[in-house]
């Protein structure tokens, strides 16, 4: 006899997902890989601007950073009214970050979304920030660690990609935006780990859709295709693994390398410590005949780690309404 889930009971859930639609594509990114998630989950789910959002009831709604959301929408507290108001037709509104905690951009994050009355912020990284938080001003209860994990498709892709390492013409590749530190450790990485890497360190800028300095989702990633390391070190003294970063090497079949300052700063919980290293060793380590090993363990280490899906699963306690099945397909 086949037992009925309380999910088969109910309606499918509804979910919006804001995003800014223009300003930075990293956030409309973020929301249509939470649209996937969530649909594996069994949900319907509509991605839109602020502007345009429905005016009807969701039983979720998230929100791809609602700094960026709100600066694209044009008037902040217009825009907070209009959040607040979508908060009273939802079940659930949780508020998305893929920010350093300790910087004034999750400050700023936290500061709105209290200010909208979300139910909780989901920090979508690769390590739980929370004892980094400070408990006085800003509010851990709200606080969610959501491992930013595949979508059903990036995962597809990773387990059918076979890499042709013929086409890694680029031994090493550093974008990010120019300072002076970073432009002394480009030197460095021409001296001691090869002089043919490839350097793009524009001024600091916004982006934006057009006439932005920056490059582009496809842009970068065209490049990862051909490089064998993407090296890159934080624009801020804190300790953080930047998600994007990491999952951009693993899609595209390189090694991603987090410079740190020291490795004392590398909290022993964090996934991937491997790939992380003070400017002083990457010459001896950053070399092509260990380049498969690395990649290959790296792409097994991810696939140990939750799903997209899954985490939302646990971190919105899914499982009280979503069957086991379900939560294993999204697996």
């Amino acid at each position: 006899m086949k037992v009925i889930s309380m999910w088969e009971h109910q309606s499918r859930r509804r979910v919006v997902i804001l995003i800014p639609g223009t300003v930075n594509y990293f956030y409309n990114q973020t929301g249509e890989r939470l649209a996937a998630a969530l649909q594996a989950l069994g949900m319907d789910t509509e991605v839109c601007t602020l502007a345009n959002c429905p005016d009807h009831d969701f039983d979720y709604g998230f929100i791809s950073n609602i700094s960026e959301v709100l600066l694209a929408f044009g008037d902040e507290a217009a825009g907070l009214a209009k959040l607040r108001e979508l908060r009273r037709r939802c079940g659930h509104v949780a508020s998305c970050a893929i920010d350093c905690v300790q910087t004034r951009w999750y400050h700023r994050v936290h500061d709105l979304s209290t200010r909208c009355e979300a139910d909780c912020i989901l920090d979508l990284g690769l390590h739980d920030q929370s004892h980094f938080l400070d408990p006085w001003s800003r509010t851990p209860a709200l606080y969610r660690f959501v491992f930013s994990g595949l979508t059903p498709e990036e995962k597809r892709a990773l387990d059918g990609r076979r890499w042709n390492d013929a086409e890694r013409s680029i031994p090493w590749a550093f974008i990010g935006h120019n300072t002076p530190y970073r432009v002394a450790l480009v030197d460095h990485l021409i001296q001691t780990v090869s002089p043919q890497g490839f350097v793009y360190v524009p001024t600091l800028a916004p982006y934006t859709d057009k006439g932005s300095p920056h490059l582009n989702q496809r842009q970068f990633e065209t490049v990862l295709r051909h490089t064998r390391y993407q090296i890159w070190c934080s624009h801020h003294a804190h300790f953080y693994m930047e998600p994007e970063r990491f999952r951009a090497s693993l899609l595209t079949g390189g090694v991603p390398i987090r410079i740190v300052d020291s490795r004392n700063d590398i909290p022993k919980s964090v996934p991937f410590p491997y790939l992380m290293m003070e400017a002083q060793d990457a010459g001896e380590r950053l070399t092509s005949k260990v380049f498969s090993r690395v990649r290959g363990k790296f792409q097994n280490d991810w696939r140990a780690l939750p799903t997209l899906a899954q985490e939302l699963g646990r971190v919105l306690d899914l499982p009280s309404f979503v069957s086991r099945e379900t939560l294993a397909r999204a697996g």
